[in-house]
């Protein structure tokens, strides 16, 4: 038992290791962009503080008239869950997720961390003030602990929660973020870890997308998707009681189309080709364009393929599922036909405070549809409501049509009129076969008294 422990120790210590060697890694790519942000700002003489850091805007919505009855369900298990049995939040992935620059007016709040705003783990006001899932959720169980609550410069202070995503990370980043999360999910007095169910939302890949460039062999598909993994069996092998929703990675080709578009300035194209030059550069480059379209669709299919294997399947209380809204990504418009670039902060590259409300209610939407029959778009929609007859989160297993009943056997009653037609037609061919062989020894006979008489 103690060599079994120590191993165990170790064996977490060297996640914590890595984990650590990739943070810095991230940090370090984060740090070098915000330099370069920095001399932009000072190139198109810009503030360099952001005005209002801590106000916030409302992007929030009163249409969500929900009403149930939080009925005990008996043998709960993750294909059976349901909004209101969700007990925590979480999240992995990059600088969309920490929500860099999310409610900033210039390009100086791009270094700042709006995690409370984040889509998917941002829980600061009411979803009347802020859409976001927790914020939904709460409209479900109020008592759900685990969202980012302020906002800041720092990932280790209390407030940011179960968010452990750092600017700059990509899919090799996961492996370290699970056991980030599960260090902390086990530790922080919020989170039971044996008997609350959690929700953690992970999406990476833009940075991975926009390193092609620089880093072909660690940006392939085949990459990508061997990280995701090392980071899902991790959360598998440790974490009960989780479902894991991963966002598709959005087709990022269609980035430089945001610098041009409503609500965008010069700085804004100078700082989306300082966080993704390799991606901006392909809009003038049709070869290489048609190679990045190729390569975000295999991260998308291999991914995909990864999940459909049922390798996260083997327990009731632990699934993942593939939230595709951005899959076929559409960028917003205004009504004059121009890209919105509102959607986004002021470096054309993050969601701006619009851009994660519209992503939180495409992926709550997500989450009650039918696995092979999710919206594939980012789009301007209402939220949906879970019903009576659908009132869980959808996964693979309960997104299967109900197995038929067998048809019932055709075994025909020997009484019925059926049984008699077919005796009948029996008697009719016999008797025809009786006549016609007396016709024939009629003429047989005949013919032997004619042949008699000649002779």
């Amino acid at each position: 038992m103690k060599l079994v422990t120590r191993f165990a120790f170790f064996g977490l210590f060297g996640v914590f290791a890595q984990g650590h060697l990739e943070l810095s890694e991230a940090q370090d790519l984060w740090r070098s962009q915000m330099m370069k942000v920095e001399e932009a700002i000072d190139e198109f003489n810009l503030p360099k503080i952001e005005p209002n850091q801590n106000a916030q805007r409302q992007i929030g919505t009163t249409f969500f008239d929900i009403n149930f009855v939080d009925t005990p369900t008996d043998g709960l298990n993750v294909h059976s869950l349901r909004p209101q049995d969700v007990d925590v939040v979480a999240a992995m992935g990059d600088s969309i997720t920490a929500a860099f620059g999310a409610e900033s007016e210039s390009l100086a709040g791009i270094a700042v961390e709006y995690r409370s705003m984040c889509f998917s783990v941002g829980g600061n006001a009411t979803l009347e003030e802020s859409i976001t899932l927790p914020n939904i959720l709460k409209k479900f169980n109020p008592r759900l602990v685990g969202y980012s609550y302020e906002n800041g410069p720092k990932i280790d202070t209390y407030p940011f929660g179960f968010n452990v995503a750092v600017g700059g990370a990509r899919a090799r980043n996961m492996f370290g973020q699970a056991g980030t999360l599960i260090d902390r999910l086990e530790n922080d007095d919020r989170s039971k870890f044996e008997s609350d169910w959690k929700v953690t939302t992970l999406f990476i890949g833009g940075n991975d997308l926009c390193a092609i460039g620089r880093d072909p062999e660690g940006t392939t598909p085949e990459v990508y998707v061997a990280e995701i993994k090392r980071a899902l069996d991790l959360l598998h092998e440790r974490v009960p009681r989780m479902l894991v929703q991963i966002v598709d990675i959005l087709e990022i080709y269609l980035l430089p189309d945001v610098s041009d578009g409503f609500g965008a300035t010069p700085q804004c194209k100078e700082a989306q080709n300082n966080f993704c030059g390799y991606v901006v550069s392909t809009a003038s480059d049709q070869k290489e364009q048609e190679r990045l379209i190729a390569i975000n669709k295999e991260y998308q299919v291999q991914l995909q393929a990864l999940i459909d294997s049922g390798r996260y399947d083997t327990r009731d209380d632990f699934t993942v599922v593939i939230q595709p809204f951005l899959r076929d990504s559409v960028l917003p418009y205004t009504d004059d036909g121009q890209v919105d670039a509102t959607y986004f902060a002021p470096d054309c590259f993050h969601f701006s405070d619009i851009g994660h409300a519209m992503s939180a209610v495409n992926l709550w939407n997500n989450m009650l549809e039918h696995v092979g029959e999710k919206s594939t778009v980012w789009e301007i929609t209402d939220l949906k409501v879970p019903t009576s007859d659908h009132p869980f989160i959808f996964t693979s297993k309960n997104s299967l049509p109900p197995t038929p009943f067998p048809p019932p056997e055709n075994n025909p009653d020997p009484n019925d009129s059926g049984t008699e037609a077919w005796l009948i037609c029996v008697i009719v061919v016999l008797a025809a076969c009786v006549v016609i062989e007396g016709v024939v020894l009629f003429v047989v006979r005949k013919r032997r008294r004619k042949d008699s008489a000649i002779h």
